[in-house]
Formats: structure tokens, sequence, C-alpha cells
């Protein structure tokens, strides 16, 4: 295929996505033209067909891959090599935005998100661990899973049956973030949150929390204060007028990590230290635990 000819396809491509946006509104419309796959999301069955005959005039060889979203909700991924994919609390309006805005992020081989609604050039998303939140619908780092791709790992969730992880190699990934900055939505590219650097650990070993504090000390079963050990979730909230969400993973018995707000890092400290800025309302263990409490 010459360069005149994929420049051709590229821009009756463009032409059509213009034009469905006009016609359909709010409908999702994205292809994308490889060397030898046109890929993307259309809203309807009768859009497919359209891009299908375009591709096919200016490139009969070409594959095409298309997720209609009447039919089956899209999943988006971030490729391999590429940068974070940062959802939003709301459709962004240009520019970076602040990151209180930030509901969460997914960095490569993460769970893919669920395509649930689009708004002109942004996709609503649920993102792996249940968060909701936007993304740009032009994100150079996502990439559309297509019928017959292969899918990522599956990991497994707090409440599956025959849950089986280790919490020594759980708190090691979390001690090995320390001194790392608090980011608000942060699971691991620039920093973390306190529920990001827990989702984040026990993602690393297979299993998929919510992406959310106060969702996080609802998994697994609550154990009295006395029996606290290591891969415990130590739930709490912040002293002071705001009483903010905040969760923690125990170390040991008497100690845990976690990412501050307040001294805005990943921190490792006595549970005296602990308690001094957070009032700790719960404590969760989760089944499996291969590790035990030794």
């Amino acid at each position: 295929m010459s360069v005149s000819d994929h420049s051709a396809l590229e821009a009756e491509l463009a032409r059509f996505c213009r034009l469905a946006e006009e016609r359909y509104g709010e409908a999702m419309v994205g292809v994308t033209v490889g060397p030898r796959l046109v890929m993307g999301f259309v809203a309807i069955r009768d859009q497919a067909d359209q891009v299908r005959e375009i591709v096919r005039r200016h490139r009969p060889a070409a594959e095409v891959r298309l997720l209609t979203l009447s039919d089956r909700r899209p999943r988006i991924r971030v490729r391999p090599g590429a940068g974070p994919l940062e959802i939003w609390r709301r459709p962004r309006r240009g520019g970076g935005g602040d990151q209180p805005e930030r509901a969460t992020q997914l960095l490569p081989g993460d769970p893919p998100a669920e395509v649930v609604a689009f708004r002109g050039s942004s996709l609503l998303v649920k993102a792996p661990g249940e968060a909701m939140g936007w993304v740009d619908r032009e994100a150079g780092s996502r990439e559309a899973h297509a019928p017959g791709e292969k899918e990522p790992p599956l990991f497994k969730r707090a409440d599956d049956p025959g849950l089986s992880w280790n919490s020594r190699e759980v708190v090691e990934f979390a001690l090995d973030q320390l001194g790392k900055p608090y980011v608000w939505g942060g699971t691991g590219w620039d920093g973390f949150d306190c529920s990001g650097l827990i989702w984040r650990a026990f993602l690393r070993r297979g299993v998929l929390l919510p992406k959310n504090s106060r969702r996080q000390r609802l998994v697994g079963a609550r154990i009295p204060r006395g029996e606290m050990r290591r891969g415990d979730l130590v739930a709490a909230v912040s002293r002071g007028p705001r009483a903010a969400s905040h969760v923690a993973l125990a170390v040991s018995a008497t100690e845990v990590v976690h990412a501050c707000s307040e001294t805005r890092t990943v921190r490792r400290e006595p549970m005296i230290d602990f308690e001094q800025r957070y009032r700790v309302i719960g404590l969760r263990r989760l089944a499996g635990d291969t590790a035990g409490s030794r």
C-alpha cells in the first residue's frame, strides 16, 4: 500500500468519524490504521459495515477488527512500554488536571478497564477494582481488545473460592516502595495513594482488590484488634475535621506500611505512631494466606 493510499484511507475514515459524531451525537467512533490492521470502536453495526466498506475500497487485504458497543462492551488496556492510563473523576477539558480529580491509573499488565459510556471525546470506564472515571478517547496508551485476541492474565478477587496468596510477598512489595511520594489516585507510576499502594501490592500477587479505601475495609473477614498480623488491612480515618478514609497494611502485630497523605510519602511506622494521625476503625484479613503468621 502506497503512502498516498494510506493517507486516503485515513482521511476517509476521519471524515466518516466526524459525520458519525454529527449524526449520532455522542456515538462512540474511533478507528486507527496500522500497517496490516484497522481496528477501533463503533457504536452500532451499521457503522461497522460502513468502516469495512471504506477499508475494502482502499485496502482489500487489510484485516478489520471492530468492537460494536451495542453488541459488546469494549475493554481497554495499557500497551506494553506505554505510560499510565490516567482515569479522571470527570471528563477532561484539556491540560493535565489536578491530582484530586484523578480516580486511578492503569499500568502495562494491569487487567483491562471496561468502557461503560461515552461523551464527546471522553469514555466512561469501569477500571479493575471497581473505580469509575473518564479517559480521553484518543489516549495513546490504550489498546482495544478484539474478539479472539489473547486476554491478559486473570486475577482472583478477595472473595473468590480457593484464593491463594502470600502475605510475606505482599508486604515485601509494599516495603520496597518506602520513600516514594504520596500521589492522589496513584497506583505506582509516579507514586501511590493509600488504597493504590494496597491495590498494587496485592495485584502483583494475583489478587484484585477494590481500588478505594472505603471498599477495601470491607474485604475479607473482620478480626479483633489484638490478633493483627502481617498482611492484614488496617482501616482508619484521619484525626481532624475531615476524618478522611485511610487504609494501611500490617507489617507485623505492631507495625504498618502505608502511603501517608500527611507526610506525603510511603512510610513504615509503629502502630503507636500511626495512631497519632489516624483512628483505627477495623482490621480485615483475606483468606488463603499461604505464609500464615510465620
